[in-house]
């Protein structure tokens, strides 16, 4: 099986988005964005480059994918249809995404808070319009397609139990014995649910994020963060290979988190660039760094 990480914190922006190759090409969580204020700066003209560098990347995996999967509808996880001053050519841009794709996407009315519902109820609209027919609601759901077989979580809370950042769907892909998962904005995770979901599915290969650090003390308490750390180090302790980025690496003190991960677990634990060979390339973490 071929995991290509295409955008992630340790690629220099807020995404997960990744591509899965088994005897079907999967498109997963297309989405990439930039913090709009970090540290009260704006974003630095790197950011920028890098959100260019992966939406394009975005947009020639998905020219060769057969299935495009979304967890839920905040915009560094799906690409809508009208994105700002990111990118003019936003229409476009989204249906070369989408366009005669199978779709398999979080349910738009049940388990879902407001905003994201009015996201999805404008994102069906405009698939609609261009006239997309294979469209699924994947929660809970499994799926065989060829020899490939994709399984959704019931949908999870994102981050801790009650969030009102609302619900996600995590995404299993099996294929030739190898099965892969990947748990986007379950936060560490934070809620036991989740944890024993995915010690439950037991991949060969897990992708998450991790918990958002830099919000301890203002959207999460200690007790929060704290229970991510203890449930990762159970899971990186029976899982194979776990791939940890996204929320965690909004802060330089992901590194010493994952290092005390690793120690405690004894488990293989990276980031997502390192699937890759290279380097972790954080920039959101670092905006500070380019205004002094």
């Amino acid at each position: 099986m071929k995991i290509v990480p295409l955008a992630f914190e340790s690629m220099g922006v807020r995404s997960m988005a990744t591509f899965i190759e088994t005897d079907q090409k999967i498109l997963m969580d297309p989405g990439t964005s930039i913090a709009p204020k970090r540290f009260g700066f704006p974003p630095w003209k790197d950011e920028f480059d890098a959100l260019h560098e992966t939406r394009t990347r975005i947009q020639d995996y998905a020219a060769n994918a057969d299935i495009v999967t979304i967890s839920h509808y905040h915009h560094d996880h799906f690409t809508p249809f009208s994105l700002g001053l990111y990118l003019a050519s936003a229409p476009k841009y989204a249906e070369e995404i989408y366009q005669d794709k199978k779709l398999f996407i979080k349910h738009p009315t049940s388990h879902i808070n407001k905003s994201q519902q009015k996201r999805a109820r404008d994102f069906l609209k405009n698939l609609k319009i261009m006239k997309s027919r294979d469209i699924t609601y994947a929660d809970g759901n499994t799926f065989e397609i060829g020899d490939t077989r994709i399984k959704f979580s019931k949908p999870l809370p994102h981050g801790p139990e009650g969030s009102r950042l609302g619900y996600v769907i995590t995404t299993t892909i099996e294929w030739n014995d190898e099965k892969v998962m990947h748990a986007s904005d379950v936060q560490g995770p934070i809620y036991e649910g989740s944890k024993e979901l995915i010690i439950d599915e037991n991949p060969d290969t897990l992708i998450l994020s991790g918990p958002p650090i830099y919000l301890e003390g203002f959207a999460l308490e200690k007790e929060d963060i704290e229970k991510a750390r203890e449930n990762l180090v159970e899971i990186a302790s029976k899982i194979s290979r776990v791939v940890v980025d996204h929320h965690l690496l909004r802060d330089l003190g992901c590194f010493n988190f994952l290092k005390t991960i690793r120690e405690e677990s004894g488990g293989k634990i990276l980031v997502a660039s390192e699937l890759l060979g290279e380097e972790p390339y954080l920039l959101e973490a670092r905006r500070k760094e380019f205004y002094y």
